[in-house]
């Protein structure tokens, strides 16, 4: 199924990758907050404004997923260093 996600772990990834993931993600939505919705272009053109509010619910998802699936794999630290 499309929507699913992998729950298993992956020997490549650690605690910092998914920590990392969630980070960028914010950031992300921070610079299309702060940088795009407030952009006039997207204030007047509300079809621009309702495709940047898509955007912006998808990375929400994506956040809430990552968090989910570092939550359920509970991935320990790596003490390799």
């Amino acid at each position: 199924m499309e929507n699913e996600i992998n729950f298993q772990p992956n020997d490549n990834l650690d605690e910092y990758h998914y920590h990392e993931a969630l980070d960028r993600t914010f950031l992300i939505q921070l610079i299309i907050q702060e940088s795009l919705s407030k952009h006039p272009v997207f204030q007047y053109h509300p079809e621009l404004e309702k495709i940047l509010d898509i955007v912006q619910d998808s990375l929400s998802d994506i956040y809430s997923h990552i968090g989910n699936i570092e939550f359920i794999l509970q991935i320990p630290p790596n003490n390799d260093e």
